[in-house]
């Protein structure tokens, strides 16, 4: 594997790592926010409505999403100068092509969560203009810039999409339409959450279910339309579907290294960021009575050594399976 190729590997890699530290100040915010939210006896009042933990997450998947998004950006501008043939740098571009969906999963997922958390968050609670407008709003509205921004730069702003644009450098119409179909359907999302938790508040904490009608309105006229400018840029140049070769039997077990490896590298990050998360969990029982060295090692370490397993694994994999061969020594040949 080429030096550009590696780095955009290594770089997502990095990536990753910075987002679980990120995740771990987030659940450090958010724990002393909970305790904030406690009386005397220990019993739960409610939670805050502006959380410095809230804004962390989002900061960790951003991140994540735009180094990913930065170097499938690298690894494609390697595989259009390589051509076709250099296979490492394809696999280079495959791995951060799945990092950029995994970041928008990931943002999609947060949003989900943050729309649904603040009903149940400000239940039974006085909810002020401010603390819905920061708390709820601004990390929905930043979310959706954020997945639109690493979507289209993945996909209608990619180095390999730059016959798109007119004589003059501008987009073209083709290219608009591009940015309009995945777009639209997120915006239209966006859209229909926050003009639901609008009328959550104004209706006192309830929803009419002509509200619902209009929410899934937006949200599916923002799909059609969007489908609509997706098929109005598709281009009427078909390319032939490239011939199948048959893989041999090492072939067939490199495939399946390099899809386990990818398998784990999932199930391990989850195990990972869910012990982070719940190592906070665990101060204030015993034997962590607080933020000392034995809960460091115990809880803390373990869980950033599983996401270090990750980074070698995901690194070392790539690079074995797209290193090239080394050559048997005559004695190795002759047995």
């Amino acid at each position: 594997m080429n030096k550009q190729s590696r780095n955009s590997v290594i770089a997502t890699l990095i990536g990753l790592n910075a987002t679980w530290v990120i995740f771990w100040f987030a659940n450090l915010a958010s724990h002393r926010e909970n305790l904030l939210q406690t009386d005397a006896s220990g019993n739960w009042i409610g939670a805050p409505e502006i959380r410095l933990s809230t804004f962390l997450y989002l900061a960790g998947i951003a991140v994540f999403a735009i180094v990913a998004s930065i170097a499938q950006h690298q690894a494609e501008v390697q595989v259009l100068a390589a051509g076709e043939g250099d296979r490492a740098s394809q696999a280079a571009f495959r791995f951060t092509s799945l990092a950029v969906i995994i970041g928008l999963v990931a943002g999609a997922i947060f949003a989900i969560i943050t729309f649904m958390g603040s009903f149940q968050s400000f239940s039974n609670q006085q909810v002020t203009l401010v603390g819905r407008l920061v708390g709820t709003y601004l990390p929905i509205v930043l979310a959706t810039i954020l997945e639109i921004f690493v979507l289209l730069r993945a996909t209608v702003f990619r180095k390999s999409s730059t016959e798109t644009k007119d004589a003059s450098g501008k987009m073209s119409k083709q290219q608009r339409a591009m940015v309009l179909g995945y777009s639209l359907p997120i915006v239209a999302t966006a859209l229909g959450i926050i003009i639901g938790l609008a009328f959550w508040d104004i209706q006192g904490q309830s929803l009419d279910a002509w509200v619902w009608v209009l929410i899934q309105a937006l949200i599916a006229a923002g799909i059609v339309q969007g489908t609509r400018f997706a098929m109005a840029s598709k281009s009427t140049d078909a390319t032939p579907p490239k011939p199948r070769n048959r893989a041999g039997a090492a072939v067939g077990a490199v495939n399946l290294n390099y899809v386990l490896s990818v398998v784990f590298a999932g199930v391990v990050s989850v195990m990972s960021f869910a012990m982070s998360g719940d190592s906070f969990g665990m101060l204030g029982s015993e034997p962590y009575k607080g933020m000392d060295l034995a809960w460091f090692i115990d809880k803390v370490l373990p869980s950033y050594l599983l996401i270090f397993l990750v980074t070698y694994g995901l690194y070392a994999t790539l690079i074995s399976r797209h290193s090239a061969p080394k050559a048997l020594s005559p004695k190795e040949t002759t047995k």
